[in-house]
């Protein structure tokens, strides 16, 4: 039981990471992609290549949690939530409290998860 729920709430995180990248590399520059970042019109423009290029490695992230977890790589699987939840702390530390939640929390609960499996 415990293992489908990891599995479960691990590909939630990858598809999160799918819309932060869908956001970040295609949608940074519009009116939903800037008021979802606080973003003005000028701010925007100048760090889209910055937001891209990190939307490329949420890209990626997603697709090597999914891989992970789908082949039964567990140690890859949490190994990669790990780094989530570090990503997720140090961005609600400097970037955005709410990255707390919508981040490194899930990661966190679906960690948790492959320990009780």
């Amino acid at each position: 039981m415990f293992a489908t729920l990891a599995l479960v709430v691990t590909l939630l995180v990858a598809v999160l990471h799918v819309l932060f990248m869908v956001l970040e590399t295609f949608l940074w520059t519009t009116p939903r992609g800037r008021k979802i970042f606080g973003q003005t019109v000028e701010g925007a423009e100048q760090t889209k290549v910055l937001a891209a290029n990190q939307g490329v490695y949420n890209g990626a992230l997603a697709a090597l949690l999914a891989w992970a977890a789908l082949t039964g790589e567990t140690h890859a699987t949490m190994a990669g939530l790990v780094f989530v939840i570090v990503v997720g702390l140090y961005g609600a530390a400097t970037a955005k409290g709410t990255i707390l939640f919508i981040q490194a929390l899930p990661a966190a609960v679906a960690l948790a998860l492959w320990f009780l499996a």
